[in-house]
C-alpha cells in the first residue's frame, strides 16, 4: 500500500489567532491538551524551537498502558506567528505510520470576526487504511484543546 491520503481537520475557537497559536507552540502549553482521550504527552519530553527552521519534539503516552509510547519529530519548514506553521515530522511507535517516511503537518490560524479562529489542520500522507483513525484522532484532540482555552482564556464554537 501506499501512503497518499492527506487528512484535514478544522474547528474554530472562541479566541484570538495569537492566543490559540500559543496553546499549539509553547510547550508548556501543548503539554497540556495534546493526545486524544486516554492518552497524555510527556511534559518533560516536549521541547520547541519557534522558528523557521526549530526542531520541536514530544512523547505522547496511553495512560492505560505506560509503556506505548509515540514520538514526533519535527522540523519548522514554515513558522509565521500567529498565522501559519508547517513541520516535516518523524513519528515512531504508531504501528500506523512508517517512522522512515517524513508526514508533513499544515496547521493554518484564520481570524473570523471580532476574537474567533479557525484551526485547520492538513497532514500526511497517510495509508488509507489509518487515515481515518488519525482524523478521530485530531477531533478529539481539538475537543481537549477546546477544553483547555476555555479554562485558560477562550473556548470552542
Amino acid at each position: 500500500m501506499t501512503a497518499n491520503v492527506i487528512v484535514t481537520v478544522e474547528r474554530e475557537f472562541n479566541a484570538p489567532r495569537a492566543r490559540v497559536f500559543q496553546a499549539w507552540t509553547r510547550p508548556e502549553e501543548l503539554a497540556q491538551w495534546r493526545g486524544s482521550p486516554g492518552w497524555h504527552v510527556e511534559a518533560e519530553s516536549v521541547r520547541g524551537e519557534l522558528a523557521l527552521g526549530g526542531r520541536h519534539f514530544h512523547v505522547k503516552v496511553r495512560d492505560a498502558d505506560p509503556t506505548t509510547r509515540v514520538g514526533t519529530d519535527g522540523v519548522y519548514t514554515e513558522y509565521f506567528e500567529p498565522d501559519v506553521f508547517v513541520s516535516r515530522e518523524t513519528i515512531t511507535g504508531d504501528p500506523g505510520i512508517d517512522p522512515t517516511v517524513p508526514l508533513e503537518l499544515r496547521v493554518e490560524f484564520t481570524r473570523m470576526g471580532r476574537d474567533n479562529t479557525l484551526v485547520r489542520i492538513i497532514q500526511g500522507p497517510y495509508e488509507p487504511d489509518v487515515a481515518g483513525w488519525h482524523g478521530e484522532g485530531w477531533e478529539k484532540e481539538m475537543t481537549r484543546l477546546a477544553d483547555y482555552l476555555a479554562r485558560t482564556g477562550g473556548g470552542a464554537q
